[in-house]
């Protein structure tokens, strides 16, 4: 099974449970990153914040290439 790596942009450690799963948005170097498993992935995308005045707000984004490698390594 293959997974993609998500960004949490609250930049904090989150956990979160989908299907049964738990996954763990890890903060390292300024970035939050969890790697989900392809088929729960829209399902996190779809995942809304309650905002001020209660708006939703998008919590989750694909991470880049470079906050994969920034998270990974360091920025090198």
């Amino acid at each position: 099974m293959s997974s993609t790596a998500l960004k949490y942009l609250r930049g904090g450690q989150k956990l979160i449970s989908v299907s049964g799963t738990e996954y763990v948005f890890v903060p390292k170097h300024n970035i939050s990153l969890a790697w989900i498993d392809d088929e729960y992935v829209q399902r996190v995308l779809d995942m809304k914040r309650n905002c001020c005045g209660n708006s939703k707000k998008i919590q989750f984004v694909l991470a880049s290439e470079t906050d994969v490698r920034r998270w990974t390594y360091g920025g090198r």
